[in-house]
């Protein structure tokens, strides 16, 4: 199973333009990444014109609506979504959840209408307010049979699930950074929680200098990486180590 590196550009960059930049330096260089798969999460408004260009780069969405289509004012729907040869969607990243109220049940409802659509979910785990260190495994065991009880066991295999410690993001408040020894275990504990064949990353500001730490253990399939990821050397350069890792390893 590839190693999966996911880009989350939130609400970055201003411009069209300098978004097909940062695009395209990644989509040139992801020939050398054998082991490797990226994904890139642009705004929405980008997925059409990114659409052309992506040929090695996946594209993904960074939210879902559960409704097809209908009154749902600024939501966007799995179906635009899949027009623009979009295969990955972000759920419950921890900023939907702190400052836009989403909650388990939404997530739910989320993750299912991406299974119906054949995208391929990307499950955030970790995120609620004033979560700290000490409380993940619960924290995370909990949102995890929240976010899944309507998905039968066989399909489990199709979602990527982020091990995403709220606490460990560096723009949150006294963030402080996750060892790689912490990010193992949590990961270790998600792979048990599904019981299948899944890929599990981790996401709490992943950058060139600390990917190491987290890329060297098997069980981490790669990361969901937030603002290096609009820096394309960044985010090549943590590509690049968990293609190391993966080959190393044979």
């Amino acid at each position: 199973m590839k190693k999966l590196v996911v880009a989350n550009w939130k609400m970055n960059p201003v411009s069209l333009d300098l978004g097909r930049k940062i695009f395209m330096s990644i989509e040139h260089r992801m020939h050398l990444a054998k082991n490797t798969e990226a994904v890139i999460c642009p705004p929405s408004l980008f997925l059409p014109a990114f659409s052309h260009y992506s040929a090695k780069v996946k594209l993904g969405a960074q939210n879902l609506s559960w409704e097809e289509q209908g009154a749902f004012t600024g939501e966007i729907s799995p179906l635009m979504v899949k027009a623009f040869k979009t295969d990955y969607a972000i759920l419950g990243h921890s900023e939907r959840r702190l400052f836009f109220g989403e909650t388990d049940s939404m997530v739910a409802f989320k993750l299912y209408a991406a299974l119906k659509h054949k995208l391929i979910p990307i499950v955030c785990l970790g995120g609620e307010k004033n979560a700290k260190k000490d409380d993940m495994k619960k924290l995370v065991a909990k949102q995890f049979k929240a976010v899944t009880r309507q998905i039968e066991k066989k399909d489990l295999h199709r979602i990527v699930f982020v091990y995403e410690p709220v606490w460990a993001i560096s723009t949150m408040k006294n963030s402080e950074p996750a060892t790689g020894e912490h990010a193992n275990e949590l990961v270790e504990y998600i792979h048990e929680l599904a019981g299948v064949n899944s890929h599990v990353l981790y996401g709490g500001t992943v950058n060139k200098n600390n990917v190491q730490q987290f890329a060297k253990y098997p069980m981490i399939d790669g990361a969901l990486v937030g603002a290096a990821s609009l820096d394309p050397d960044n985010f090549w350069q943590i590509i690049k180590e968990f293609e190391r890792e993966s080959i190393h390893r044979g």
